[in-house]
């Protein structure tokens, strides 16, 4: 049996993904994001974790500013559920983007390690 996942686990793995994704660590995002990733992305897209590895490769997305706030974390049995507002300025495909953003993210340990295996993001008003 899992040994059950803690809050402080859950601020860990959310603080190594903002940094991973803040600085394009494909690397650490590979080890972090479940092989079967399911994403939401504001336009309704579906997002897989090849295509968020690939935004980072190829400098599609690119954050130049961000900070990350975490405002709730809900641990139920061995799924953790976690959300975030990030405050950030980049590009997307060369077009200007800034604002706060509200991620949605389910955690769940796979092989010792918590991966994001679902999560959803939007834009705030």
């Amino acid at each position: 049996m899992e040994k059950p996942i803690t809050r402080e686990e859950v601020i860990e793995a959310e603080n190594k993904l903002f940094s991973a994704q803040r600085i394009s660590d494909v690397d650490r995002l590979d080890q972090l994001l479940y092989d079967d990733l399911i994403a939401v992305a504001p336009t309704g897209q579906v997002v897989t974790k090849e295509m968020d590895l690939d935004s980072h490769r190829t400098k599609t997305m690119v954050i130049e500013e961000a900070s990350t706030t975490i405002d709730n974390i809900k641990i139920t049995g061995g799924t953790a559920l976690s959300i975030v507002t990030m405050t950030a300025k980049g590009k997307v495909a060369g077009t200007p983007l800034e604002g706060q953003f509200r991620y949605f993210r389910v955690w769940k340990r796979i092989e010792g390690t918590l991966k994001v295996i679902g999560a959803s993001f939007m834009q705030l008003p």
